[in-house]
């Protein structure tokens, strides 16, 4: 009998999927929520609808925004009001205690569009899938023509699987303008992440306005030229001829991380160390271990042997940088990227020959016990590096993250 239930039970299980998969289909709620019921019927709106908020002045601000987007791309003049009143078809904000800070509940019937939430985070994930359930025509920037501004009728429950929900992007390689990023930043809002992992500096262009050092910004942030394609598609390497480059004021990032706020996103800075440091280098020689040797900004892809120096004058020049940054970024966290650097600066250097001295670091002739690799004298440099770092940001409240290369040289505790 089993043998014979086996096909039954696959063809149900497939039938589930088709059925999940159609209602996928037919509303695009991205990400799928929690759980999500069709019902019957859908919900007209048009401007006799009222908008009822009985929560706080923070979840009213949310629903004007509903108001607003409807009124600039539908034409439909929907009425904030404090009463409810029966059988008039209405769109409810309802705050109710005990919901995670996330979590939200969205009703929709013939007669009545309701999001439930605890915190304004709920009610401003719950507006965003109502947007998706509306015509595509709500994301336009222009008034829809012919379009039925209707929802339909489903009950939806959802709140976040993953606490941190994020997207980078690099502007290092490609600088992108301050409305290029507010529109970034609307397609993660719409996607219900929280996280902006912004990547400001690289070797490749420094993109950040940091005052104490202003030849970051007057050298660092331009390039001559940038290579064509890929790192291996032309040999000798191809380049199209054309200066690039860009930086964000102090004012500008400050403007990007309170519309990114405005929508609920936190916004993470990447300050990459102690490799990917030419825009730096090229600004500052005396940070590398050979000051002497001239620098440019880099114009090609790929990872280079010139990395920052751990001298007094580097932790002095990292310090005064992350003196701005936590000014500029609220974020409990500071990315200090951490990733491929190349070793080869420091083996032939003297000052890190004797620092690797004076810190007792040698290679390692076991497995280390966390990744289980023999690390390399100046592999735990690297550590030494993030490890003093990490405890300067602690002092100023922060704590880092970082590119899985971080822990080359050995896990670096967090300072206590």
């Amino acid at each position: 009998m089993k043998k014979k239930s086996l096909p039954v039970f696959f063809v149900g299980l497939l039938m589930c999927g088709c059925q999940m998969k159609e209602v996928i289909n037919e509303y695009n709620v991205v990400p799928l929520p929690v759980t999500m019921s069709e019902q019957q019927g859908r919900f007209y709106l048009n401007s006799d609808v009222p908008i009822v908020v009985n929560a706080s002045q923070e979840v009213k601000h949310i629903a004007s925004g509903l108001s607003t987007t409807l009124l600039d791309i539908a034409g439909l003049k929907l009425k904030p009001t404090d009463e409810l009143h029966e059988n008039v078809p209405s769109i409810v904000f309802d705050s109710i205690p005990g919901m995670e800070k996330e979590a939200y509940k969205l009703s929709v019937t013939p007669q009545l569009i309701k999001i439930t939430a605890s915190a304004p985070n709920g009610f401003y994930y719950g507006l965003q899938t109502l947007y998706q359930l509306l015509p595509v025509d709500v994301y336009c920037k222009e008034r829809a023509r012919n379009a039925e501004w209707s929802v339909p009728c489903v009950e939806i429950e959802d709140a976040p699987t993953f606490r941190y929900r994020g997207a980078m992007l690099d502007v290092c390689r490609h600088f992108a303008s301050i409305d290029y990023i507010k529109k970034f930043i609307d397609v993660l809002a719409a996607h219900k992440m929280n996280t902006f992992h912004w990547h400001l500096t690289d070797d490749q262009g420094w993109r950040i306005e940091i005052k104490k050092y202003p030849k970051l910004t007057e050298i660092g942030s331009q390039r001559s030229e940038t290579m064509v394609d890929y790192f291996y598609t032309h040999y000798p390497f191809k380049y199209d001829g054309k200066p690039h480059g860009g930086f964000y004021t102090q004012d500008e990032i400050k403007e990007v991380v309170a519309y990114a706020q405005s929508k609920y996103i936190t916004v993470i800075p990447e300050i990459e160390l102690p490799g990917h440091a030419l825009a730096a280098i090229a600004s500052y020689p005396e940070l590398s271990c050979t000051p002497d040797s001239t620098y440019e900004v880099c114009k090609l892809w790929g990872v280079f042997d010139q990395v920052f120096c751990p001298t007094d004058t580097f932790f002095q020049f990292m310090e005064g940088v992350m003196d701005e940054v936590v000014e500029l970024f609220p974020s409990s966290y500071i990315h200090i990227g951490g990733d491929e650097c190349p070793k080869t600066a420091w083996e032939q250097c003297e000052h890190c020959q004797k620092l690797i001295r004076e810190l007792g670091l040698e290679n390692d002739i076991t497995p280390n016990p966390v990744d289980g690799r023999k690390h390399t004298k100046e592999e735990k440099l690297q550590s030494y590096i993030v490890s003093r770092v990490e405890k300067y940001l602690n002092s100023k409240g922060r704590n880092i993250i970082g590119w899985d290369e971080i822990l080359e040289g050995g896990l670096a505790p967090t300072p206590q």
